[in-house]
């Protein structure tokens, strides 16, 4: 019995040496783990400010920027996505009363007579709808984790712009129903752009965005057959340009939480 007990003695400090160490070695390999490459379907929102150039700055000052996706990111970092855009100015027609001419008075104190013969008090803005098919590649930068980093994105789509005509004071009748549209420029017509900006993607659903620059170039025609300022139609095809300065928040739709590999 005594010499058994002396064995034990003997053995114990051995063994619970031997457990520290394999302790250590699993801290060590906790120590070296890294959140890994993950593949996720996604919903992201953004808005931003953008500025007009080509045929579209010579008709609207800028204007506010409001973004829809569905996409998928791939753990190669891909990113497919189909884009939703609404784009809205305030008063921002640049010659409202040069589409408008027909309708203002010839005295001194221009103004369109509206229902109760006062001013009407017309004011416009544009309103622009688009839809895009979207490529991009996520490209890991700065230390940042394996999802996260420079993204560079190609789409194409489609786009309409038009101007909105609104009576502030008193009813315009030559504003209302089929007439508006002999003044409101609708444009329609292929769009393409790049982004460029940098997207962050946690394992924490709520801790992912993006921002950068939008760029998007169009090449519109007149959907109307007839103008009433320019007595005509216009069968030109116009080339617009749009810089968009956005911020986005992307809601990763995970499928299982994001693993860690571990290096032994």
């Amino acid at each position: 019995m005594g010499r058994l007990l002396i064995l034990i003695i003997s053995v114990l400090p051995l063994t619970l040496w031997g457990q520290g160490a394999n302790d250590v070695n699993t801290d060590n390999a906790k120590s070296k783990s890294t959140e890994a490459a993950i593949s996720t379907p996604f919903f992201s929102a953004s808005a931003g400010w953008t500025f007009p150039f080509g045929e579209m700055g010579n008709r609207y000052s800028p204007f506010f920027n409001i973004n829809a996706d569905l996409g998928w990111k791939t753990a190669a970092n891909w990113i497919i996505s189909v884009d939703f855009c609404f784009q809205f100015g305030s008063n921002n027609i640049k010659h409202i009363k040069d589409y408008l001419s027909v309708m203002y008075t010839d005295n001194d104190r221009e103004f369109i007579i509206g229902a109760d013969g006062t001013d009407g008090g017309v004011v416009g803005y544009n309103r622009n709808l688009s839809f895009a098919l979207a490529v991009g590649k996520i490209i890991p930068v700065f230390g940042s984790n394996p999802n996260s980093g420079l993204e560079i994105t190609l789409s194409g789509g489609w786009l309409q712009h038009q101007i909105i005509y609104e009576a502030t004071q008193s009813k315009v009748f030559q504003l209302e129903g089929d007439y508006k549209y002999g003044y409101d420029r609708q444009m329609r017509g292929p769009m393409a752009g790049l982004f460029v900006g940098y997207r962050h993607i946690s394992k924490k659903t709520y801790a992912n965005w993006f921002a950068g620059l939008q760029w998007n170039t169009a090449w519109t025609k007149l959907t109307r057959d007839y103008l009433f300022d320019l007595r005509s139609g216009d069968d030109k095809r116009y080339t617009d340009h749009m810089l968009t300065l956005k911020v986005g928040w992307m809601f990763p739709f995970f499928g299982r939480s994001a693993d860690k590999i571990y290096y032994f």
